[in-house]
């Protein structure tokens, strides 16, 4: 067995352990996020304050979501390193620019997030 199988093995190795983590971070994301919203649910706050809450816990999901978009980036990346087909590499492009449209679309839903608790708190000064 030479140097390039070696590197490649291990190479699907990462992949395959950073496509796990990503896997257990959304799942603990989205486990968090429901629990949290139950738990608001449940409880005897105001309707305009829970409002808040409620961008408050979908800001933190999204930016946790965020983060695993950006590592299934990087696994990406590696496999496409493994296999530099033509067709490989134009699927990776796609996938690439799929996933940073969604980051992008994340992005802007946080700000948007912001400026409307920014804009709850002034209406309570």
């Amino acid at each position: 067995m030479g140097s390039p199988e070696i590197f490649q093995i291990i190479v699907e190795y990462i992949v395959v352990i950073i496509e796990i983590i990503v896997a257990i971070l959304v799942s603990a994301i989205v486990i968090i996020t429901l629990a949290k919203l139950v738990k608001l649910l449940l409880s005897k706050i105001r309707k305009e304050q829970r409002q808040v809450y409620v961008h408050k816990i979908v800001a933190r999901m999204l930016r946790g979501l965020l983060i695993a978009l950006d590592f299934l980036i990087a696994a990406d990346l590696l496999q496409t390193i493994l296999e530099p087909t033509l067709e490989e590499t134009a699927v990776f492009a796609l996938i690439v620019v799929l996933r940073i449209l969604l980051s992008w679309s994340l992005s802007k839903e946080i700000e948007m997030g912001a400026k409307e608790e920014l804009n709850m708190h002034k209406k309570d000064i």
